[in-house]
């Protein structure tokens, strides 16, 4: 519940935050925003009532910053003096905006001693203490983010639950990294690849589809792409080596879609959606979220103690494996240069010490190496430099391999062999596969179904962190 002004016979949803600093809901009740506009002045704030309590107390010394994306109102009722910053509800804006708005409302305040901003979204609540908490960092009223969002949040409401949303407190946070150590300047959306997920302590319940989105729209999507179209949310996850721990990624690709800047991961489940919002220039490219760091999470139908969401980014300028066998690793450089016109094999040629999963305290991607299924040892040197008697015998040991329904398989020294041929085969290279596997590629799903059965495809080089109760 918030704070309202019922002084001077004014009956408002409004609150000063400081003295220079108004948070109020949205001016509703004139056309000019629309017949919802109009209707919710039977509700919230009645627009005219709004200009009365800002011409009485503050006339000519307050501007409106309206960051509804939803609603809009005729400026000329504020006497022009009205700057929309509109990001939509229950999500976060772009992070340069957040800037933007600090600086215009500063440069606003430091005119005149007495003017004033007055922000609102719809509610007056959650978009508005995003920014109002950015405004206080810019303007050094406390140190911390945590401290301003306090400081909100007890001014604002009763309860002290104004700003509550956990992307939005993700992203004042966000901001005060921006004021600390890149003195208040924009950042440039650090390019990276999304190269899937990792459900730790994960319910069998939870099974969601996926949605990836930017601020321009939707970048991927499971109900879209053709390798998940026509499958079951529980169908594309798979379980990891550890128990409790499901795994999604697209075997054989470079990841799920290129990221820059801010991004939102949308979980459709059917017991609740949940989602987030993170930006890559302010993250580490493989992130864990609690279900108390995901925003709708706390609504679901059921609990899921313990619950949470990996997500795994590779720099783009990084190598990205996609998936690299021993028998691309054994080729002649002619036969290397063959094979990579397929976009599965495309970076197997690249050295092996560039890989991002070498160290595995670095490992930023999911490893498409077949050695990874034997644990946290990497094992790309191995099968580059397999003997041409192990090579054979993993061809022979595949047939069987396919019969029993496995992917990884293990040669003559020890290690997991790759499988030879179904990598290539599953991209539709040129080069073909031998003919006890060519069953692999009797339809997509399928083949999908049969890359990603294999554990290892997922490994990231860290079994041994993430242990399951």
């Amino acid at each position: 519940m918030s704070l309202v002004v019922q002084e001077g016979g004014f009956d408002l949803d409004l609150t000063y935050i400081t003295e220079n600093i108004i948070a109020m809901g949205f001016p509703a009740g004139d056309m000019s925003s629309g017949f919802f506009g109009y209707v919710e002045g039977f509700y919230r704030n009645q627009m005219e009532e709004v200009i009365s309590f800002l011409e009485t107390q503050h006339k000519g010394k307050y501007k409106v910053y309206n960051l509804c994306s939803e609603r809009l109102y005729d400026v000329s009722l504020f006497e022009g003096k009205v700057a929309s910053f509109p990001f939509d509800d229950h999500n976060c804006p772009p992070i340069h905006l957040i800037t933007s708005f600090c600086q215009s409302a500063y440069s606003w305040l430091k005119e005149d001693i007495e003017n004033v901003v007055v922000v609102h979204c719809k509610a007056g609540m959650a978009r508005t203490g995003l920014m109002i908490c950015s405004l206080l960092l810019y303007l050094k009223f406390f140190p911390t983010a945590e401290e301003c969002m306090d400081f909100y949040n007890q001014k604002r409401c009763v309860d002290g639950k104004g700003l509550v949303l956990p992307s939005q407190i993700r992203y004042v946070k966000y901001f005060e990294r921006i004021l600390t150590y890149f003195n208040g300047e924009n950042q440039p959306g650090r390019r990276c690849m999304l190269r899937g997920f990792r459900l730790h302590r994960c319910p069998y319940w939870i099974r969601p589809s996926i949605t990836i989105s930017d601020h321009n729209g939707v970048l991927f999507t499971t109900k879209k792409h053709p390798r998940t179209k026509d499958l079951s949310s529980e169908d594309f996850w798979f379980s990891a080596p550890k128990k409790g721990v499901m795994v999604f990624a697209l075997p054989g690709e470079p990841g799920l879609t290129e990221l820059a800047g801010d991004f939102k991961i949308h979980f459709h489940d059917r017991q609740g959606d949940f989602y987030c919002w993170l930006n890559t220039t302010m993250m580490e490219n493989r992130m864990i979220l609690k279900t108390s760091e995901l925003d709708a999470f706390d609504k679901r139908k059921l609990p899921s103690p313990g619950f949470m969401v990996e997500v795994v980014l590779a720099d783009i300028n990084a190598t990205i494996p996609t998936n690299p066998s021993s028998e691309s690793a054994s080729k002649t450089p002619e036969e290397t240069s063959a094979a990579n016109s397929s976009p599965v094999d495309g970076s197997a040629s690249v050295p092996g010490p560039n890989k991002e999963t070498e160290d595995p305290d670095k490992d930023d991607v999911f490893s498409d190496n077949e050695g990874d299924s034997t644990g946290p040892t990497k094992t790309t040197s191995s099968a580059s430099s397999q003997s041409p008697e192990a090579k054979q015998s993993a061809d022979e040991t595949s047939v069987l391999t396919k019969a029993t329904e496995k992917v990884s398989i293990s040669g003559n020294n020890g290690s997991s062999q790759p499988v030879q041929g179904e990598p290539v085969s599953k991209a539709g290279a040129t080069e073909k596969p031998s003919g006890a596997v060519v069953n692999a590629t009797s339809s997509s799903e399928s083949e999908f179904k049969v890359m990603a059965a294999d554990a290892s495809v997922f490994s990231f080089g860290d079994e041994d962190d993430f242990e399951s109760d």
